[in-house]
């Protein structure tokens, strides 16, 4: 949905139902979404990691090793707010009162709880977009093997994922920059504990009295 409009035929080519991903804020989608019968998966991610996927990910996009801004500025820039999509902070929060206020229309998920219990957030998923696994194919071990099929590593040594270029954006990137570690606290192996405990107290300040905590305590590899 990020790209130019005369990428729009291609959607709409799409036999329904489809299933399309988006990075643009709750507030700015339109309402051919909002307003309509179509489900949405929103996954918050704990923003110190966020940051340091961003970081990674612009760099590789633009192939500008040899003219990084220093990390350090980057991280300012993040706290005040500066990002590809608006604030990390609103950016979570209007998606997490959307799905307090409509749960049937938007499922909001915690990708550091995800890791931690896969299965059974593949079935929640399963269910709230209306198709739930029989008792045959979860006894049958099919949620199991989905799993494995759908896990990071696995998509990342895929050949097409290894090779194919990207063209949703401007600039062709490799589909490979889509994957780089996939876990759960990399931000240790980048910001000091001091610039961790900025970040989490900024983000505990923005999500004050909306019921959402964001908690990450350990290291968790997919």
């Amino acid at each position: 949905m990020e790209s130019s409009a005369g990428r729009s035929s291609l959607l709409e080519a799409i036999p329904s139902p489809r299933i399309l991903g988006s990075h643009l804020p709750y507030s700015i989608l339109p309402d051919s979404i909002t307003a309509s019968d179509c489900r949405i998966i929103y996954i918050c991610r704990d923003p110190k990691d966020v940051l340091v996927s961003q970081y990674h990910f612009i760099y590789e996009l633009i192939n500008m090793d040899d003219h990084k801004a220093p990390f350090n500025e980057i991280y300012d820039a993040f706290c005040d707010g500066a990002s590809d999509f608006g604030p990390i902070w609103q950016h979570v929060l209007d998606n997490w009162n959307e799905s307090v206020a409509k749960p049937e229309k938007i499922l909001f998920l915690k990708y550091e709880e995800m890791l931690q219990d896969i299965v059974n957030h593949v079935k929640r998923i399963a269910e709230f977009i209306g198709c739930p696994f029989l008792e045959a194919e979860q006894n049958g071990g099919v949620v199991e093997q989905i799993v494995q099929l759908c896990s990071f590593q696995k998509q990342k040594d895929l050949k097409v994922n290894k090779t194919k270029i990207s063209g949703v954006v401007e600039k062709q990137i490799s589909y490979a920059a889509f994957f780089r570690k996939g876990l759960v606290g990399d931000w240790s192996n980048h910001i000091t504990l001091e610039m961790a405990q900025r970040l989490d107290a900024i983000a505990n300040e923005k999500f004050e009295g909306s019921g959402l905590e964001i908690k990450v305590n350990v290291v968790v590899k997919l």
